[in-house]
């Protein structure tokens, strides 16, 4: 799930009586101009949300938008009343057109999805799909879980940004073509079409989705482990092997079937493997870093000193590398692709509530619990 303001582009136009729009909301110092609009300078004379949603309304006339930010993002060694306004054009986005919306888009990519994850959970099940197409069903039970959780993960996000205001598009699943059948998915994500308001609204869009997940991904995770069967090593040797979170090792040990003796190892049913895969997902997407939902909800609670959190993660990332190469692909990819940087909220001022802090610290405690440190290796 990510978001930007590529949709605010410099001002050109003069603002007639620039300062009668926000006296009664700031003391202006100074104004300031760059490349990208106008900046005001000065003190807040009312509490920072109120401010900009009376600032906010009284420059919807000029298509502006104001984002709200303290004078000094970078140290943050400045009084709260004291704030930046940066004002900027908004494209016009009256109406979204009948041709951009393309609900077949998200359908047939669905739709293929389905196919590709199905054939995934076929050889899972120990069936090659293409040499038994009859065997085809064996896969639905890995397809049907991993989609649910995949599906409630990104429809968490999608809701989340529903009930605030905030236009987003549906989930768009992503096959994974062939012969890459592992997973037989690169996953699902959601477009955030507008910017976010404020770091109350950013947490709950970013912790919805992975909180959802889990709570899915759960029962998934007991009943197939409950289906899962042990197996003497020597038969696993050369196969794949998965690394364990704290959550998975817990349930593990109180619903797998009895160890029936030394040398055996659980042999995963495909639909605990499925439940394996979306809390790896959820603790992936939990990262702090960048645009992913930790990142999100570690800007959300930190502001701008949530570098201090995310740079030692890409660290720890590099480090982890060195175990399991996707660590490294991973990082360079949120470094590259994703970037470290957190875009700023529209009223970047205002903090959480004593409730949104609690969502983050449950947030923390998914990410703990579902972190895997070498997610994949080979069964010796």
């Amino acid at each position: 799930m990510t978001y930007d303001l590529n949709e605010v582009q410099p001002q050109n136009e003069q603002i007639l009586d620039l300062e009668s729009i926000v006296a009664d909301c700031i003391s202006i110092e100074e104004i300031t101009y760059n490349n990208k609009g106008r900046i005001i300078h000065g003190t807040l004379l009312i509490e920072a949300e109120q401010a900009y949603q009376i600032i906010q309304e009284r420059l919807k006339p000029f298509n502006l938008i104001p984002i709200l930010t303290l004078k000094n993002q970078k140290t943050e060694q400045i009084k709260k009343s004291q704030v930046e306004l940066h004002l900027r054009v908004l494209h016009e986005v009256k109406e979204v057109r009948p041709q951009s919306v393309r609900p077949w888009l998200n359908l047939i990519l669905f739709i293929a999805t389905c196919f590709t994850t199905t054939l995934a959970g076929t050889f899972l099940a120990g069936s090659n799909p293409f040499n038994e197409p009859k065997n085809l069903i064996s896969g639905i039970p890995f397809s049907l879980t991993l989609l649910l959780i995949l599906s409630a993960h990104e429809l968490g996000h999608y809701f989340a940004c529903k009930s605030k205001g905030i236009k987003a598009t549906l989930p768009y699943f992503i096959p994974m073509p062939p012969p890459f059948f592992l997973l037989g998915t690169f996953g699902a994500v959601i477009r955030i079409k507008s910017p976010i308001p404020n770091k109350s609204s950013l947490i709950k869009i970013g912790a919805a989705g992975p909180i959802a997940g889990f709570i899915v991904a759960l029962p998934i995770v007991i009943i197939g482990i409950k289906l899962s069967r042990y197996e003497l090593l020597a038969t696993l040797k050369g196969g794949l092997t998965l690394g364990n979170s704290i959550i998975f090792l817990g349930l593990t040990k109180l619903f797998a079937p009895p160890l029936p003796g030394i040398g055996y190892d659980l042999a995963l049913h495909p639909i605990a493997f499925a439940g394996w895969v979306g809390m790896f997902v959820t603790a992936m997407n939990l990262l702090p870093v960048g645009q992913l939902d930790g990142g999100h909800i570690n800007y959300a609670a930190l502001g701008s000193r949530a570098r201090f959190v995310s740079l030692p993660f890409i660290a720890v990332m590099a480090i982890l590398g060195v175990y399991w190469p996707g660590w490294l692909v991973w990082a360079l990819l949120i470094v590259i692709v994703i970037g470290i940087r957190h875009p700023p909220v529209l009223n970047d001022i205002t903090g959480l509530s004593r409730r949104e802090k609690l969502t983050a610290l449950i947030c923390l405690i998914i990410f703990i619990l579902t972190f895997v440190p070498i997610p994949f290796s080979i069964c010796q």
